[in-house]
């Protein structure tokens, strides 16, 4: 990217503040995983109550590692999992989600392309992150209970890791 992308302007805030704000908007609490720059991710957010605030010291090992820290501060019977890259997952999207909720992992798709936010049950993410020979969260949970549900809403992948995708982000019409 060039620059650290969650903390790239977006709507009066930053990336990860657009992505957090969304979350909020529908789920009582936050889990952030730091890790790169964790201490500025920890002033930024310390203050606020509904942002539980956990640091992954694996964190170059990518997102598996980072939901195996999260998982420890979970205390409901469902979760969502999301990037904070992801500035435009809005609370119709995670309502929508919300409503096709079971014991399975529930993966959204747009056009066959899997999205986010995947919600989980307590149960299906602890067998994710218990399971064996498996370093990658999708490889988890597709190995358990799920389901692949079709979401018409481009939105759900849309995820900032390039300036192009920042530029068409920004540009998009909504």
């Amino acid at each position: 990217m060039g620059k650290w992308k969650m903390m790239l302007p977006w709507q009066g805030g930053t990336i990860l503040d657009a992505s957090i704000k969304n979350a909020l908007q529908f789920c009582h609490r936050v889990i952030l995983v730091t890790g790169y720059r964790a201490s500025e991710l920890q002033s930024r957010y310390a203050n606020q109550r509904n942002i539980i605030i956990t640091y992954n010291p694996n964190y170059a090992q990518g997102l598996y590692s980072s939901i195996n820290v999260a998982a420890t501060a979970v205390r409901s019977e469902h979760c969502f999992i999301t990037h904070g890259d992801m500035p435009e997952v809005h609370v119709d999207i995670f309502r929508k989600i919300w409503a096709l909720r079971d014991e399975n992992a529930i993966i959204p798709c747009y056009k066959g392309q899997p999205g986010h936010p995947i919600l989980l049950s307590r149960k299906c993410l602890m067998q994710a992150i218990s399971g064996p020979d498996v370093n990658t969260m999708r490889a988890a949970l597709l190995r358990g209970k799920h389901r692949i549900v079709e979401i018409n809403d481009p939105r759900i992948t849309l995820d900032i890791d390039t300036p192009e995708d920042f530029f068409h982000a920004q540009n998009r019409q909504p």
